[in-house]
């Protein structure tokens, strides 16, 4: 039993040491005059001394202190980027990995000369390593630095920094010899900012064969955005046609356009009508790819939005129905931020099912005002009006948000004096289109002459927008075509209307002279009377063109440039109507209020015009017997002569006249 004892202490570790114990009780009575703060901080500069380039790294972050004061001047900055520079010189690499370090580096990029950026450039993109370089370092390049959560922002900020340097042309031509792409606008790129062409080579030419991996990194994803975000399209063509697979960046040729002929890549679509075995390896390519990015939430980015477009351009309506809309129908609001971002929404809201569609809706509540005035979101909310068939759900999720608006709920005005909680987007070029795209009807076509039969609703929005916004969308199932909407288009815009009839009257009724005297607001006014013609509604239209403003800056309405053609689309617009002496007419009620003024109207250039369109109309007998007496008056201002210019709105209403 005392063998065994014995054998288990001496065995075992010992409880106590003394020389261990001694050397600790030294050391802790060393550090008893110190704080606990300042035992931390000194534990900090222990460790960090252990680190790579520390003797370097140390007097770099106090001179990155002093760089980055707001209040320094040029020549401030450019003496501690000397020191700086020649501090990290050779050791950029191995300082932007560590985290304390790597706004050191960012500082000479962000303040230093052209020469200094430049030397820390190559030196980043691997043009002066050595063959001497331990293979650490040799694996780590530009694509690893994209990575690390802190290096990555050195890599922003030499993409952002570029700057020129001329002695940089014979380095960059060296580069370019590698270069897919050399077009006359990219030469002129080239001189006019040979540095940031440079940075831009090298950073090609460090990044090939990796922005696959990057585009789908959750850091790196920072860098392909401010790259395609900076530098010409087509100067990161040979970068972005990676995303696309191996097929396009084997088999897409070279196409030579524009009138300088220069080389271009051609686009996915393109590719794929020339080659349309490749879709489907394409297809299966870019739908793995975009999973990956949307596993990692990269919805936010612009060059994300770009590539789900560039999928939904060439997928069937069924590949978008079954990966595309169920992957973003929860995602919709962050896709609106940009132009392809919204189309692939519109994509997905025509050929969706009816859940998703409903899941979309619910992103979108409680946006539809700033959507509406936002650049490119709108026209995610037009679609949807126009391709959900629950009015309902629409109205409750969309629509009636518009009945109240934050800012006027600020002013304590009268209710009667508070302004109409759509005014703004009636005024607005884009919160305009959602009005007209439902007090239009679709089967509407234009009755003009001089153009072919095409939908009048198409006159109202541009190209972009009637292709986003394209009618009856369908889908295969069981080898027959199927509507993705059932409802009517026009029964479905009907409904709609219901619930912003009244809105739309009153800020017509309230608002008038502003309307009439807006581009976007005129068309709305125009659309609002064909649909709910109102005697209080002409009688606010008259009243405004009477109206005399002491203003001498604000133009009579016949004389304005929006208002005088308003009131003359108005008159068109009642001409195209067969009327009854009992129907309600603008013509009748403007011709009352004016009988004695129309030789005064007649004198005015766009007055004239005005007249002419009166002529057309359900008063023309009355208004050429009150215009008679003054048809020399007329005439005169139509031929005009030495002291009289000649006008053409007169010369229109003489033709009007006879």
């Amino acid at each position: 039993m005392a063998m065994k004892g014995a054998h288990s202490q001496s065995s075992g570790k010992p409880k106590y040491d003394p020389k261990k114990r001694k050397f600790q009780n030294k050391k802790s009575s060393a550090d008893d005059n110190l704080s606990p703060a300042n035992k931390k901080r000194a534990l900090k500069h222990e460790r960090q001394s252990h680190r790579k380039h520390a003797s370097s790294v140390q007097p770099a972050k106090e001179l990155w202190n002093q760089l980055r004061v707001k209040t320094n001047d040029k020549e401030t900055n450019i003496k501690l980027c000397a020191e700086l520079h020649e501090l990290l010189k050779g050791k950029c690499l191995e300082v932007a990995m560590q985290h304390d370090a790597s706004r050191c580096v960012q500082g000479v990029l962000q303040y230093g000369t052209e020469q200094m950026r430049l030397e820390v450039v190559k030196e980043l993109c691997g043009a002066d390593a050595k063959k001497d370089d331990d293979t650490k370092n040799q694996n780590v390049n530009l694509a690893e630095l994209c990575k690390i959560q802190y290096a990555h922002f050195v890599v922003l900020k030499m993409i952002k920094y570029g700057s020129r340097d001329e002695e940089c042309i014979k380095l960059i031509v060296k580069v370019s010899s590698s270069f897919i792409m050399c077009s006359s606008r990219l030469y002129r790129f080239m001189h006019s900012s040979p540095s940031l062409m440079y940075i831009l080579l090298a950073t090609q030419k460090s990044l090939k064969k990796q922005m696959t991996k990057l585009a789908i990194h959750s850091v790196g994803a920072r860098v392909v955005e401010l790259l395609f975000g900076t530098f010409p399209p087509k100067s990161v063509a040979p970068l972005k046609l990676e995303l696309y697979g191996p097929q396009y960046a084997l088999f897409a040729s070279v196409n030579t356009t524009g009138k300088d002929n220069s080389p271009t890549l051609p686009s996915l679509t393109e590719f794929v009508e020339d080659n349309p075995d490749k879709r489907e390896p394409t297809l299966a390519h870019l739908q793995a790819l975009l999973q990956k990015g949307l596993d990692k939430s990269l919805t936010g980015f612009g060059y994300f939005h770009s590539l789900l477009l560039d999928y939904a351009s060439i997928a069937s309506p069924e590949d978008i129905r079954s990966f595309l809309t169920p992957a973003l129908a929860e995602h919709s609001l962050h896709l609106l931020s940009t132009r392809a971002g919204t189309k692939v929404v519109c994509e997905c809201a025509a050929y969706g099912t009816v859940k998703d569609r409903k899941k979309m809706l619910k992103c979108l509540k409680g946006y539809t005002r700033s959507s509406l005035k936002h650049r490119d979101a709108y026209l995610a909310v037009l679609r949807m009006c126009d391709v959900m068939d629950d009015t309902v759900l629409v109205n409750k999720m969309l629509l009636g948000e518009l009945h109240q608006n934050p800012d006027n709920e600020k002013n304590e005005d009268d209710e009667e004096n508070k302004p109409s909680p759509i005014l703004d987007l009636v005024l607005s070029d884009t919160g305009s289109k959602l009005f007209l795209l439902l007090l239009v009807a679709k089967e509407e076509m234009s009755s003009s002459d001089d153009d072919k039969a095409t939908p009048r609703w198409h006159k109202l929005l541009d190209p972009y927008e009637v292709s986003a916004l394209h009618q009856n969308p369908t889908v295969t199932e069981n080898g027959e075509e199927v509507p993705t909407s059932k409802k009517e288009s026009g029964t479905r815009r009907r409904e709609l209307l219901v619930y912003l009839k009244e809105l739309l009257v009153d800020v017509c009724t309230k608002h008038t002279e502003e309307l009439m005297r807006s581009k976007s607001g005129s068309k709305v006014l125009i659309e609002v009377c064909e649909n709910f013609a109102s005697e209080e509604l002409f009688q606010a239209i008259v009243d405004v063109c009477a109206d005399n403003s002491e203003d001498e800056n604000v133009l009579p309405l016949f004389e304005d440039p929006v208002g005088h053609l308003t009131m003359k689309h108005l008159f068109l617009s009642e001409s195209k109507k067969s009327s009854d002496d009992d129907d309600l007419s603008l013509a009748r009620m403007f011709y009352a209020k004016f009988e004695e003024e129309l030789g005064s109207i007649a004198t005015s250039n766009r007055g004239a015009f005005v007249l002419s369109s009166l002529l057309q109309t359900c008063v023309k007998d009355e208004a050429k017997k009150a215009l008679k007496s003054h048809k020399k008056e007329i005439t005169k201002l139509a031929k005009g002569g030495k002291d009289v210019k000649k006008l053409a709105g007169c010369k229109v209403l003489l033709e009007a006249l006879k």
